[in-house]
């Protein structure tokens, strides 16, 4: 009987060893990672399957193209980005709206502005209606008189496809066939949980976003989508949209974002000479003249 009990005392310690090991182990795998892996600053996991956004594990899509641009390549001087690798170009621009008041635009092309979108209008995300931009005629004229390539956005609040529709329609309108030479922004944003928009499902963003680009492009002008990283990571279904020109919002040094992109939006707080205040910085890597597709009406 003793015996037995030794027998049974051993066991019990024999278990109870190899269950500390492995809990051991399993807390020396979570600081490993935690060091080599993650990069607190929200850049790109180590590995090539999956990386990280705000602690959360997002698994690479490998049918997106990736962001190739090098941090080391953008530099920041007197309050504007450059992206200095060679081979590559890039343009400086703005995008403005009525709450730039009235911009002087001949002070601005003088400020070595290259391109500009401007806000045409947007809707509105408690009331659902759609408004014009009371500066939109002013600085589209005023921009390109003064040699600027002008292209536009629009706030979206689509709910679905029949509203994103109707803002594409709203714009076409509104451009009566004017020529742009940049592409038309769907620039839909997340404003609060409690917005008329605060519960669409990534499906219904990403068919609303579609259904905009698809009408613009169907009318003979270019499309774009503008998105930050968790509108992105979160409430786009991306992999079905990565196709389109992409305008990514991230204010920073440089961009973090995992996937490829067109244009990047650094600053909200840049200095141009002609506006009074701050204004949006945007560093683009398309040739602001090859967007170029309308010289007639639609």
């Amino acid at each position: 009987m003793a015996s037995e009990k030794k027998k049974k005392r051993y066991l019990f310690i024999i278990l109870a060893s190899v269950f500390l090991a492995l809990v051991l182990a399993s807390f020396a795998v979570i600081s490993v990672n935690s060091v080599s892996c993650y990069d607190r600053s929200n850049r790109l996991f180590s590995g090539e399957k999956y990386f990280y956004y705000n602690g959360q594990l997002i698994i690479r899509d490998p049918d997106i193209r990736d962001n190739l641009y090098k941090q080391e390549y953008f530099r920041m001087k007197d309050g504007r980005l450059y992206y200095e690798e060679e081979g590559v170009s890039s343009w400086f621009g703005i995008d403005v709206s009525g709450y730039q008041d009235w911009i002087r635009w001949s002070r601005v092309a003088q400020d070595g502005v290259q391109f500009a979108f401007i806000r045409l209008g947007n809707r509105g995300y408690s009331s659902g209606i759609i408004y014009k931009d009371s500066k939109f005629e002013y600085n589209y004229t005023e921009a390109r008189r003064n040699g600027i390539p002008v292209g536009l956005y629009f706030f979206s609040q689509a709910l679905n496809d029949e509203e994103a529709v109707e803002e594409a329609d709203y714009i076409l309108r509104q451009l009566n066939g004017r020529v742009l030479d940049l592409p038309i922004v769907f620039d839909w944003e997340y404003v609060a949980a409690d917005a008329r928009t605060g519960d669409i499902t990534p499906e219904a963003l990403t068919s609303a976003c579609d259904a905009f680009c698809r009408r613009i492009e169907e009318s003979g002008y270019s499309a774009m989508v503008y998105t930050n990283l968790y509108t992105a990571y979160n409430r786009y279904n991306f992999s079905e949209i990565s196709d389109k020109y992409i305008w990514l919002a991230q204010f920073n040094d440089y961009p973090t974002f995992r996937y490829y992109f067109d244009v990047f939006q650094y600053s909200c707080t840049g200095k141009v000479h002609g506006i009074d205040g701050e204004v949006d910085l945007n560093i683009m890597f398309v040739d602001p003249k090859s967007f170029l597709k309308r010289t007639g009406s639609v």
